[in-house]
């Protein structure tokens, strides 16, 4: 099999890059999508504009969750770096044609296209991350890449905001690309081919090296392993998605936050979340384990959901926003670095397919939180509660069967 790797830093910086630049166009189109069906695409009715909103952005997370194990597994096959050069292609260009679209059902078409080629970038940027013998140096890998995320995300939204209120100079720029509110896809479709050009010059296609402690991936104690991991990984963004759209109604209509601090509290949540992988980056505990960080990491999600319906002002919505970012922000790169430990030479496969659970935990948390919402909000609060305190607990005691003591004392340490 053939990776991706890189002598110099240059190429895990364009790594960085493309992450951050397909996060970035997620959150950049987030704020916008409103303004641009009614200005653009004439969606003019407001319940209409609210509809597509939610289904062209169902439509990217979809793309995602179908095409990302297809991506991954045929970077497992090609290597890493061509299906890197496809992907931010295909997503430059769905991001310059959405700019371009007039038309609503080619809209559905060009968002599904863009999540689907980034999908290609997602997984198979954390495969060439796990290409070194170092078992802390991937560790820091991954948690990087989920800062690149996280940043991404955040960025997004400023952005585009920055963008849509700059004046066009040119006198039938509204004619060409629809305006002020087309520009934020045009800046981001650059960006992607600037990160294109960096992959294409930094980083080269070579034979792998995989350590000696990958060869225990194919034992069906590894494939059990993985298949924890991802189920871990589907009920983490479960509760993420959930308590995003909880967070939303319950600040606006049971606490009567404004717009602005409710965008505070998103701000914080996604800060928590970069400053815990990059602690978790730069000092990564030696005392505990793996699965004592899963397991405290799911109790302080846990909590953070348990204590938002109890939030009265907006420091007390503060204070359980920063308990879940920081649960959450710890689970997502030490999710993902260990299910590449356990993956072995099949890394595009396993972190591809983990990307899909991810998409598909988020979309069904937010779409679920949002329906269960109005008929019992304290009761979807609870429920969701036990189930990660009791997947905490279960973590905990995973971790001292003789079956997992086994696999971990095969499997590389962090420390």
């Amino acid at each position: 099999m053939a990776g991706v790797l890189s002598k110099s830093g240059a190429g895990f910086t364009a790594l960085l890059a493309a992450t951050l630049v397909v996060f970035l166009g997620y959150g950049t189109v987030l704020p916008i999508l409103p303004l641009f069906l009614d200005r653009v695409l004439a969606v003019t009715t407001p319940g209409d504009v609210s509809l597509h909103t939610g289904l062209l952005t169902g439509v990217y997370t979809l793309a995602l969750f179908g095409f990302a194990p297809l991506w991954g597994s045929l970077s497992d096959r090609l290597g890493r770096r061509p299906v890197l050069l496809w992907g931010l292609a295909g997503f430059a260009l769905a991001m310059l044609g959405f700019s371009l679209t007039r038309n609503l059902p080619l809209a559905y078409g060009v968002r599904a296209l863009a999540g689907a080629f980034a999908a290609a970038v997602i997984p198979v940027a954390l495969a060439q991350a796990a290409e070194c013998d170092d078992p802390t140096r991937r560790a820091r890998r991954f948690a990087w890449l989920s800062a690149a995320a996280t940043l991404g995300f955040l960025s997004g939204p400023m952005l585009s905001g920055w963008l849509a209120s700059i004046p066009m100079v040119m006198p039938q720029s509204d004619m060409v690309l629809g305006g002020p509110v087309a520009w934020p896809f045009v800046v981001t479709a650059g960006f992607a081919g600037a990160v294109w050009l960096l992959i294409y010059h930094h980083v080269r296609e070579q034979p792998a090296h995989r350590p000696p402690s990958d060869t225990h991936a194919s034992e069906p104690d590894s494939t059990r392993a993985i298949g924890g991991f991802l189920t871990l990984t589907l009920l983490a963004m479960l509760g993420l998605g959930a308590f995003e759209v909880g967070l939303s109604l319950q600040a606006r209509q049971s606490i009567g936050l404004d717009p602005f601090r409710v965008g505070l509290l998103f701000t914080e949540c996604s800060l928590v979340m970069l400053a815990a992988q990059l602690l978790w980056s730069a000092y990564p505990p030696k005392r505990l384990s793996p699965s004592h960080l899963i397991g405290g990491s799911f109790l302080l999600m846990a909590v953070g959901i348990l204590g938002l319906p109890y939030a009265s002002n907006f420091w007390g919505a503060f204070v359980v926003v920063g308990l879940l970012g920081a649960g959450s922000g710890l689970l997502v790169p030490l999710l993902a670095y260990q299910v590449s430990l356990a993956s072995g030479p099949a890394q595009g496969a396993a972190l591809g397919k983990q990307t899909a659970l991810a998409s598909l935990g988020q979309a069904v948390g937010s779409a679920g939180a949002g329906l269960l919402f109005a008929g019992s909000a304290l009761g979807t609060y609870w429920g969701l509660a036990i189930v990660l305190f009791v997947t905490a607990i279960l973590t905990f005691f995973v971790h001292y069967h003789p079956r997992v003591i086994a696999l971990v004392k095969h499997a590389p340490r962090q420390n």
